[in-house]
């Protein structure tokens, strides 16, 4: 039996929904008025709304032993930009990541017709954007493991993304007394920058004749800062590498911790790359729900990080993600989404989510 939606959830806006979620301020760590908000919304179009321990907003669509679960984030970066629409794009903060994908999100599972042992649940986790991700870990230790998962992330409407690299942090420090310039000894912000520059070249013995890029190790100076009181000199380097699979944060780890000489450094661990298997069932969906459109699928991997790399060695299920929107606009003062792209996305995941529902439902009514 096919559960039927309603003709008021047969007409949602997904740009309407968008418009009034980026109205609302969410930077990491102050989520909780747009939870409420998004709450009230799923709650109007026909979905079981709530906050749940760590204070996610979550929906739900169904109730049968089957789920698929989709996880956006409802956080976003610091950062005002006048929310206005404009020769058919929508501007604000988290337009693209990652309100976008969550109100796809929320609009496509209002719409779409599930068998009656599939349920959808909608998250739109808090604290993605900063290294706690408090969101995901709290699902990890709580929620039952999914049968299939949608990471909400600007893949392209038209595209689906099956994997991101991996990320860990350092902050560097050196302290030592002053030394006059025209001196031998080098300065601490010289033993600073001699440490980066072990750290690059590290990088690239590790790449050999790659271009940067999912395969590639990749390192990013974040800050560079040096301060004395006369007395005494420091300095400091914030980093960041990306790590390609097959390179764990602990082998990063041990080998930048042989580079520091002089100085200390700690390190902050985000997440291991993960890539998704690519023949899986929800993969089929998508991309019969884009042909279907008139388009051709296309299949990325990221250089970033998302929520994908904590659940997915976890739960193990079939995964991608998916959402609006031109990840290039992630975090910049120009973040904005084509309307049009929104309620394509939105036709393409409702489609999509009808498909792989209907696959996982006889996949189970089979196994029994």
């Amino acid at each position: 039996m096919i559960e039927q939606t309603t003709s008021q959830n047969s007409t949602v806006s997904t740009a309407a929904l968008l418009r009034g979620l980026v109205e609302i301020p969410s930077p990491s760590r102050q989520e909780s008025d747009a939870v409420h908000w998004l709450c009230q919304q799923m709650e109007s179009l026909g979905l079981t709304a709530y906050a749940d321990g760590a204070g996610n907003a979550v929906g739900v669509k169904g109730s049968g032993p089957v789920e698929i679960m989709l996880l956006g984030h409802i956080d976003t970066v610091p950062g005002f930009i006048p929310v206005e629409e404009q020769d058919g794009a929508l501007y604000g903060r988290g337009t693209v990541d990652a309100k976008g994908p969550l109100a796809t999100f929320v609009a496509a599972t209002a719409q779409a017709e599930l068998p009656e042992d599939v349920q959808v649940r909608v998250v739109g986790a808090v604290e993605e954007e900063v290294m706690s991700s408090r969101g995901a870990h709290w699902l990890i230790d709580n929620a039952e493991p999914p049968d299939a998962v949608i990471i909400g992330e600007p893949s392209g409407w038209d595209a689906i993304v099956l994997g991101y690299k991996g990320s860990v942090s350092f902050v560097y420090s050196i302290e030592q007394g002053m030394a006059h310039s025209a001196g031998k000894e080098a300065t601490a912000g010289q033993i600073s920058v001699d440490f980066w520059n072990r750290v690059s070249d590290w990088c690239g013995s590790q790449n050999g004749e790659l271009e940067p890029g999912f395969k590639t190790v990749d390192a990013t100076l974040n800050a560079f800062n040096t301060e004395s009181d006369g007395l005494t000199q420091r300095a400091e380097v914030r980093g960041n590498l990306r790590l390609p699979p097959g390179l764990t944060p602990d082998d990063a780890i041990a080998a930048v911790q042989s580079l520091v000489g002089d100085g200390k450094i700690e390190f902050t661990v985000n997440a291991p790359a993960y890539r998704c298997e690519r023949r899986t069932a929800l993969v089929t969906a998508f991309n019969a729900a884009i042909r279907q459109v008139g388009a051709t699928p296309r299949t990325k991997v990221k250089t970033g990080t998302s929520d994908m790399n904590l659940v997915g060695p976890v739960w193990n299920c079939p995964m991608l993600a998916y959402g609006p929107g031109d990840s290039q606009l992630d975090h910049t003062p120009n973040e904005h989404v084509m309307i049009e792209d929104l309620e394509r996305a939105t036709e393409i995941l409702t489609s999509a989510l009808e498909r792989v529902s209907r696959s996982l439902s006889q996949a189970k009514s089979e196994a029994n």
